[in-house]
């Protein structure tokens, strides 16, 4: 059968104008249906016509562009500073008070962690580091535990968990036989009834012989300062007395009404390996590793935790060893997990809403320790047949560094760092990221590590230089203030 030239004709031109008037009306976002999501182009896509470029999330808003000329009206003996006021991906955003310049921030927000870090060499420095699957295996940790300590002194690999139950790129931890644990995240049956589960947010239950040994994982790292400890602190609540045996030494701990009770071992030599025997009855929150003074950092990854989850927590446990053991920064690094699920206005506002809560809540805790928030890498998803940042991202990253520091702490915008939106692509070719578009491989977790620390470093530079400049030239700018 044969149709004349007029009729096909007529064909295309009706399906053509079925498919533009069905790109016109699909919704952009697609259309939702289990875990699959429908998308038809635009009727721009359709036509071929492009969309004028918008406007980056990383453009400088007019506060900061002002913020940008009056570093830049600096006199010239200022100039080694200017870049740490410039609009910089790489910077840290301070706290906005009422008293900041607009756009500036609070600049003096870390220089309680400052001067700590100056005194590190008599007096112990702390800091936690809490964060998702990606700093888990003591990644990014790592390397920033390693420069601190080379630069400030130190030693000690931190806290850690009775059972480990992913290693770490920095030591090795065998437990046998492996103990009932609770954990405040992760699936709901892994809860226990009350809100007991320590600063790691997670409780091991003691009630036979458990063996414990940690040995350094040197081929990985090489052997440094976070393989030595001089103390070993047992976190542990009992009703009944535990007994811990040490590297052969054995020590009674007795029970107290504490809900968090600290036991400290000193060990005879600085030592890289470490066999300890525990019997008896109760909870065991950690084991802390630490030298008799310098910098310690704490490594807590909570694998497919948001970050909501710390108010949920006993706050006389949490405030008890944030104090007990001088913790100066509190580091939380979220916020991935929740970007695939925010498909609306109102989860991302939930969500924002709840990190503020928990920065409120380590404040109460942690009055004399800051905050320093670190926001989701950049990721990259399938999108319209290629693989592109999840679009949510950029947009989703600027609101949560706003609300961070209108809620009093500062941000550090990893998505930025590793150059904005895209560059996530990038990381995976270069063998920084692996295959799933989301985690850092070790060389990238390093590569972030570095950035941090250097980030930090800048802060620390410009406090000593503050110090220099408007304190009395017979006053030692190394001392607390």
């Amino acid at each position: 059968m044969k149709f004349r030239p007029v009729y096909i004709s007529l064909f295309i031109f009706i399906v053509v104008g079925l498919l533009a008037a069905l790109a016109a009306v699909f919704p952009k976002e697609g259309i939702q249906i289990g875990d699959i999501t429908l998308r038809f182009p635009s009727l721009q896509e359709f036509l071929c016509v492009n969309e004028k470029d918008t406007v980056s999330d990383d453009t400088p808003s007019p506060e900061e562009l002002l913020a940008l000329q009056l570093a830049q009206m600096r006199s010239e003996e200022e100039m080694p500073f200017i870049s740490f006021f410039t609009y910089s991906p790489e910077r840290i955003c301070f706290p906005q008070t009422d008293s900041t310049a607009a756009g500036m921030g609070d600049s003096t927000y870390l220089d309680g962690v400052y001067r700590a870090l100056l005194q590190a060499d008599t007096a112990k420095v702390h800091i936690v580091h809490y964060g998702d699957s990606q700093i888990e295996e003591d990644r990014i940790t790592l390397i920033l535990r390693r420069r601190l300590q080379e630069r400030f002194s130190g030693n000690g690999v931190g806290l850690l968990p009775l059972y480990q139950s992913v290693q770490t790129r920095t030591v090795g931890q065998h437990t046998t036989p492996e103990p009932t644990r609770y954990m405040v995240y992760g699936m709901p049956s892994m809860r226990r009834q009350n809100n007991l589960y320590g600063p790691m947010g997670q409780v091991a239950i003691l009630d036979t012989t458990i063996r414990v040994s940690i040995t350094p994982r040197s081929k990985m790292t090489g052997l440094y300062s976070a393989h030595y400890a001089d103390l070993l602190t047992l976190l542990t609540h009992s009703e009944n007395p535990v007994c811990a045996t040490v590297q052969g030494q054995r020590h009674t701990i007795s029970p107290n009404s504490n809900p968090l009770q600290f036991t400290t071992i000193q060990l005879k030599d600085s030592t890289t390996r470490l066999n300890l025997q525990l019997s008896g009855k109760g909870d065991i929150y950690g084991i802390l590793l630490e030298g008799r003074h310098g910098v310690n950092i704490d490594n807590i990854p909570m694998r497919g935790c948001s970050g909501t989850v710390f108010t949920g927590i006993n706050r006389d446990q949490l405030s008890t060893y944030f104090q007990q053991t001088n913790t100066r920064l509190i580091i939380l690094q979220y916020g991935g997990n929740h970007v695939p699920s925010l498909h609306s206005e109102m989860r991302i506002q939930e969500y924002i809403s709840n990190i503020t809560k928990q920065i409120e809540y380590l404040h109460s805790l942690a009055p004399e320790a800051a905050i320093l928030f670190i926001g989701p890498s950049d990721m990259s998803t399938r999108y319209h047949g290629t693989m592109q940042t999840y679009p949510v991202l950029p947009g989703f990253e600027a609101r949560l560094a706003r609300a961070v520091t209108h809620a009093g702490a500062a941000y550090w915008s990893l998505f930025n760092a590793m150059g904005g939106q895209g560059a996530m692509l990038q990381w995976v070719k270069t063998g920084l990221a692996g295959s799933d578009h989301i985690h850092f491989t070790a060389k990238g977790a390093e590569k972030a590590g570095d950035m941090l620390y250097q980030s930090l470093m800048t802060g620390f530079d410009y406090y000593l230089w503050r110090q220099a400049t408007y304190c009395p030239v017979d006053q030692n700018p190394t001392k607390d203030q």
